[in-house]
């Protein structure tokens, strides 16, 4: 094989994959967001159409073991100077 060949080949392998696969997905993003039908704006999150259910009355409160507690916050360390 040629060495010009080879080098073709190698930088074909090893740029021209990543290329595609990067204007594929830019593409793909293009159809899903930017396109004709888009707008090229993003419309949020949706807005849910009723409200969630209030919570079931009756129900037991967790116990002390399930509750999250604060972590106490470690203590300042001290300096330790070296000699010089």
């Amino acid at each position: 094989m040629d060495s010009e060949t080879f080098i073709m080949l190698s930088s074909a392998l090893s740029f021209g994959a990543p290329l595609a696969l990067a204007i594929r997905e830019l593409v793909v993003l293009r159809r899903d967001y930017g396109g004709k039908r888009g707008g090229g704006s993003w419309e949020g999150d949706p807005v849910p159409d009723t409200p969630p259910p209030p919570p079931v009355t009756g129900s037991k409160p967790l116990p002390d073991c399930l509750l999250p507690k604060p972590l106490p916050r470690p203590a300042a360390r001290q300096r330790v100077l070296e000699d010089a």
